[in-house]
């Protein structure tokens, strides 16, 4: 035989308090954030990161640059330096700005160039040297995990106010058992066993 009653804080009872239907409400806030604000919130974020991923702008050029040193063969670090089917290196590169002065910078390049190789570089139209511009499987990437991390956020948020609204109540609920019993229990204590 089953004892326990379901959704038993919803339902009209003498004996439920007040802490029983702020709790209930409590529940239901955490469970509509873990079962639609998670994913929703992961899915904006994921075509945000989309939208605002870096790429090429009617004012970049692609131009052509020189390798000042070996790049290493060891690859960098970071959301540029691997892409797909593409494995990238910094590497220190120099090049003509449009004004005619010579410029360096760091780059993105392939492990093992060698120095005085050609390798083609992103500039904006202040001749500044821009980070490669990520392809769209790369984006579409970065946009799964970033929202997954944000998912993952919400739902840790919403477990964690949950877990502290409860642990608040039950602390409100002992201490007014320990009122209670106070009044009552002296009552009690006379009576001979």
């Amino acid at each position: 035989m089953r004892t326990t009653l379901r959704f038993w804080r919803w339902r009209p009872n003498p004996l439920r308090r007040r802490s029983d239907r702020t709790e209930a409400w409590v529940v239901l806030v955490a469970g509509l954030l873990l079962c639609l604000g998670a994913p929703l919130a992961g899915t904006a974020a994921g075509l945000g990161m989309v939208k605002h991923s870096p790429g090429p702008t009617a004012a970049w050029h692609r131009a052509t640059a020189v390798l000042v040193d070996d790049a290493s063969s060891a690859p960098a670090t970071g959301w540029s330096a691997v892409g797909v089917g593409n494995v990238r290196v910094a590497a220190e590169v120099q090049w003509t700005a449009a004004d005619g002065t010579l410029r360096t910078g760091d780059a993105m390049v392939a492990p093992n160039s060698r120095a005085g190789q050609h390798v083609g570089i992103w500039l904006d139209r202040h001749g500044t040297l821009r980070s490669d511009p990520a392809d769209p499987a790369q984006a579409q990437a970065r946009a799964v995990v970033f929202g997954l991390m944000v998912a993952t956020a919400v739902c840790l948020t919403a477990l964690a106010a949950q877990g502290a609204a409860v642990a608040l109540l039950n602390r409100r609920r002992v201490a007014a058992l320990g009122r209670e019993w106070a009044q009552v229990g002296p009552i009690w204590g006379r009576h001979p066993a």
